[in-house]
């Protein structure tokens, strides 16, 4: 008797052999765009409508050339030239020039922030919660869902650039210089997509890939201020980050178009890299080995513990980060001194502020970033809980109102650490520059002063959590970014701004003890009734 054998043919879920790596990016991209339309649509709205109100803003914040001038010198102080963007020296009050200086570098910064946390969440992120799994069981190529993701973001950010163009150009802007200024914006944009996609494969774990590549936008905005602290127009040091790439294209004063080509080239690259190491890698792991067992580790005795481990990398990162931001802020006080000398308006800011003013500004800067680090670390309780990962922890004897409790506890003293590093970082560096030792005590005190508003915005972010909404503290982190760098420029009324802790955290100028009972007890109350809805409600 013999047996027919017949060639196997492809099952609905297997792959047939002839099937591209880039089989099913189409209908990834389709199911992307199905998750994420809301999400989307807010960001694309609320950045595209920022180039209809900043003009208007600008236009009533300062009517007259001689206001303008006054800002344009208070840009060319080393901080403004941080948090701004280079100044070329050509029609420096035009309404064009003001909005690429002022605008463009926060423009940069929400849109890669976009990118990166798009791509991490279709990438990274899937293969930790499993999802992906269900997805490669089906037709579908290797690198299909880093290419589904990179073509989500490329069409968010190709949507970008012709709404923000129209946006601005309607308000009366040449349309050229406005295509060049938005094009700029996203061609950063997609090249730290692109970043989240490498990091994506290096490390296994979804907050360690996100923090490279935050971390790597974050060192990028340094590398670019440093860079034009030192030459006005860009020095050197500028060209080695890609933000100021899209900085030197000069919209609306010598407009040249050869920086966008090198995003370009820089943006296939790395997606190029991204594909070969998906290619050398296995399914749910990093080409950047895991840690794995440590036998002589210190058990972990409490949950309170296990949340400063889990924690431990994302602070140590964030707080040397900070440690270098605040070094390089503070350094340059002597440089804004001597800048005062020559100039008019900062002699006046100085004698009514005083140094402290300075300091002021500089360190609620310092923690507005790390408010990110704050609610991040805090919604990882709501991450764990969608990737089942939570589950190991709660079977136990743990409540659930405890492990989210602590978790905001846990969360304070790692803003604690973060500020301490900051404020050290920005003493050292003032202390050094000025030759005033004591200025590295009190800048480092002055710093700590502003840990009852990061337990603030834990307490936010806690609540986000048991809402099971963790849009609500990125809210509350664009909200204080938003107010602090943008609030004067936006004309926000003066009761929004009130409503930031940052805002309302003024040291070393002043210590109001009565703002910062009122930030700790809002801290506690908000956890507590986190703590209360996150232990009834049903799980993820």
């Amino acid at each position: 008797m013999s047996t027919a054998t017949l060639a196997p043919h492809p099952g609905r879920h297997e792959a047939p052999p002839q099937a591209s790596r880039f089989t099913g990016v189409g209908s990834l991209i389709r199911l992307a765009l199905r998750r994420d339309r809301v999400r989307l649509s807010i960001w694309i709205s609320t950045l595209t409508l920022m180039m209809v109100y900043t003009p208007n803003a600008i236009k009533l914040a300062y009517p007259e050339e001689a206001q303008r001038v006054a800002r344009v010198n208070l840009m060319k102080t080393p901080a403004g030239m941080i948090l701004s963007g280079p100044m070329f020296g050509v029609n420096e009050t035009d309404l064009g020039v003001m909005m690429a200086n002022e605008l463009m570098l926060t423009l940069i910064i929400a849109a890669s922030i976009l990118s990166i946390l798009t791509v991490i969440r279709h990438t990274r992120a899937e293969e930790e919660s499993g999802a992906a799994e269900l997805v490669l069981s089906s037709v579908v190529g290797r690198h299909a869902r880093t290419y589904a993701a990179l073509a989500v973001v490329g069409g968010v950010n190709a949507i970008l650039a012709v709404t923000m163009t129209a946006a601005m150009a309607a308000t009366g802007f040449g349309v050229v210089d406005t295509a060049a200024m938005c094009l700029g914006v996203t061609g950063v944009s997609m090249v730290f997509g692109a970043v989240a996609a490498v990091t994506a494969q290096l490390w296994r774990q979804r907050r360690a890939a996100t923090g490279a590549a935050m971390a790597a936008l974050a060192l990028a905005a340094l590398v670019r201020g440093v860079g034009d602290v030192i030459e006005n127009s860009g020095s050197a040091l500028s060209w080695f980050s890609p933000i100021a790439w899209a900085q030197q294209m000069r919209p609306f004063v010598d407009l040249r178009w050869w920086p966008f080509a090198l995003l370009v080239v820089l943006a296939v690259g790395l997606i190029v890299s991204a594909s070969l190491l998906e290619s050398s890698r296995q399914y749910d792991d990093g080409v950047v080995p895991s840690s794995g067992e440590h036998p002589n580790a210190h058990p972990i005795r409490n949950v309170f513990g296990l949340h400063l481990t889990l924690q431990r990398g994302q602070t140590i990162g964030w707080a040397v980060g900070l440690f270098l931001s605040g070094l390089a802020f503070g350094s340059m006080t002597k440089s804004l001194l001597d800048a005062a000398e020559g100039n008019e308006l900062l002699q006046r800011v100085l004698a009514q502020q005083g140094t402290d003013g300075v300091y002021t500004t500089l360190t609620q800067f310092l923690a507005a970033g790390a408010t990110a680090y704050v609610v991040s670390a805090v919604l990882r309780v709501w991450g764990d809980e969608e990737s089942g990962l939570g589950e190991a922890v709660l079977a136990g004897a743990v409540s659930r109102w405890r492990w989210l409790v602590t978790a905001v506890v846990a969360t304070a003293v790692g803003s604690a650490v973060l500020m301490f590093f900051a404020g050290l970082g920005m003493g050292l560096g003032a202390g050094i520059t000025i030759g005033d030792p004591p200025t590295v005590w009190r800048l480092t005190l002055a710093a700590l002063a502003f840990v009852p508003a990061m337990a603030a915005m834990a307490g936010v972010a806690a609540l986000a959590v048991a809402l099971k909404q963790p849009w609500i503290g990125w809210l509350a982190v664009t909200f204080v970014v938003t107010s602090l760098y943008l609030g004067a420029l936006l004309r926000l009324p003066q009761w929004l701004l009130d409503a930031s802790p940052i805002g309302q955290t003024k040291a070393p100028s002043e210590y109001s003890v009565i703002a910062l009972t009122v930030m700790v007890i809002a801290a506690l109350a908000l956890t507590c009734v986190a703590g209360a809805i996150y232990r009834r409600r049903d799980a993820a």
